[in-house]
């Protein structure tokens, strides 16, 4: 069942992104959370008039985070939020970006992140999140997001 995430909530959860990514708590002031057991969706403060009892739909709004030990970020919030974030970030280069746009991993990367997860970028596009572990991007790409030619 969804439900409005309440604020003390809604600081956890910018609190680990604010820890996490360097992304400031008031990029999301103008913003609910909505939630139900497995994720959070993201939307405008307008959404608050909906009365959701009788409302039968998986979520509303944009997908934001899945919930976890830790929040993993959707490839959307990267996309739309990423620009705000000041660490763990990682840079590709043209041939990475291309393997990452495949859904491939990339092992052996000289990376300036910690361990786990990453905003993934090449220069001013956000491409999405991926885990980082022992110096390995493990693409987090959804399937249908993935980019088989490159040669368009």
């Amino acid at each position: 069942m969804l439900k409005f995430v309440n604020s003390k909530a809604k600081k956890e959860i910018t609190g680990q992104l604010l820890d996490r990514f360097g992304i400031p708590k008031d990029t999301f002031d103008p913003y609910h959370f909505i939630e139900n057991e497995e994720k959070i969706w993201i939307c405008s403060k307008e959404i608050a008039a909906i009365d959701f009892k009788n409302l039968r739909t998986e979520g509303i709004g944009l997908l934001f985070a899945r919930k976890g030990i830790i929040l993993k970020p959707t490839t959307n919030m990267i996309q739309l939020f990423g620009k705000t974030a000041t660490k763990n970030v990682v840079e590709l280069n043209e041939t990475h970006k291309d393997m990452f746009l495949r859904g491939l991993d990339i092992l052996n990367l000289d990376a300036n992140a910690d361990t786990g997860y990453v905003i993934v970028k090449h220069k001013n596009d956000f491409l999405g999140c991926s885990l980082l572990k022992e110096n390995n991007l493990k693409n987090q790409i959804p399937k249908q997001r993935r980019i088989r030619n490159l040669n368009i």
